[in-house]
């Protein structure tokens, strides 16, 4: 169980972390989309069973998301900026209400469904505009965002080779928050070299400006597979936490109960729940227990990066 922050965090920042520790973050992704998401992460973090969880201002539910935040202080929330929106009949759009940026949404006042829609008509400044806002409205609202990174990757490039995020470092640099972008993202098989090249860029970009980025994240599909039942996902998430290295990793979860809301928005529905489950499986407690693992959060990571620069 995460209690708030690890204990080499509390007892001395100046100390900072042991170089060939293995931290891992525990993520719950997508606060605020909807009333489903939106429970099974409160009732995650009642039980200790994450350590942050990313808010999507744009959400329907984000309301909801940020109340529970500021009634709850060791809620950990980072910010999740949004620019697309995937579900055919579940619809959001910008927080920008005064028609800055029109190249961000579709001709129904929607942000575009996919990543290469937004890489294809999204105006620089209009993305910066939105961010910006994304990341004011959660401050508005009471929350003290511990970091920033991109749903659905649509700020990184990963599409069509054109990125946003020097961007949103500014914000980064601005606000003193780190961000979601995995050093061996440069290693992934999937990425072409000039990709790859790119990616190195844009880290060593971060590391001049001090912000702190985290070192690897384990993610699995969003999809359900067909035949995929909960030992699956449990064992592929076993296998990738024994290996990993020392440094920072993120796991990221998409938890929700398989309710009729949730059947209603994704076939993926059934998966959401696996997930949830993980994170109150015993049994994944006592892997991370005999692994040496520490549990941190982001919190930990912003305020090691704010008193180091």
């Amino acid at each position: 169980m995460y209690t708030g922050r690890s204990e080499e965090w509390s007892e001395d920042l100046n100390k900072r972390r042991c170089p060939n520790g293995r931290y891992l973050i525990i993520t719950a992704d997508d606060f605020g989309l909807c009333n489903s998401m939106n429970e099974a992460i409160m009732e995650l973090w009642d039980t200790g069973a994450i350590t942050s969880a990313m808010i999507m201002m744009p959400g329907p539910w984000a309301k909801q998301a940020a109340d529970y935040t500021v009634h709850n202080r060791e809620a950990n929330i980072g910010v999740h900026l949004t620019l697309t929106s995937s579900f055919p009949q579940y619809k959001w759009g910008p927080v920008t209400r005064d028609g800055s940026v029109q190249s961000l949404i579709t001709a129904h006042g929607y942000f575009w469904e996919k990543s290469a829609e937004v890489e294809r008509y999204a105006a620089e400044e209009a993305v910066r505009t939105e961010v910006r806002n994304q990341l004011e409205a959660a401050i508005r609202m009471g929350i003290d965002p511990t970091h920033l990174d991109s749903h659905e990757g649509s700020l990184l490039g990963l599409a069509g080779g054109r990125d946003f995020l020097e961007l949103t470092f500014d914000l980064c640099e601005e606000y003193g928050l780190p961000f979601k972008l995995p050093r061996n993202i440069v290693n992934q098989p999937f990425l072409t070299p000039q990709m790859r090249e790119l990616f190195q860029k844009r880290i060593d970009s971060a590391d001049r400006r001090g912000i702190t980025l985290i070192d690897d994240l384990i993610i699995l599909p969003y999809e359900y597979e067909d035949g995929e039942e909960y030992p699956d996902v449990k064992c592929k998430v076993f296998k990738a936490v024994q290996g990993m290295k020392a440094g920072i990793t993120e796991l990221v979860i998409h938890p929700s109960r398989d309710t009729a809301e949730m059947r209603t928005l994704t076939p993926s529905s059934a998966k959401r729940e696996m997930e949830y489950n993980l994170c109150m499986d015993g049994e994944f407690r006592q892997l991370l227990e005999n692994e040496e693992i520490r549990l941190i959060s982001w919190k930990d990571v912003r305020d090691e990066m704010r008193l180091v620069r």
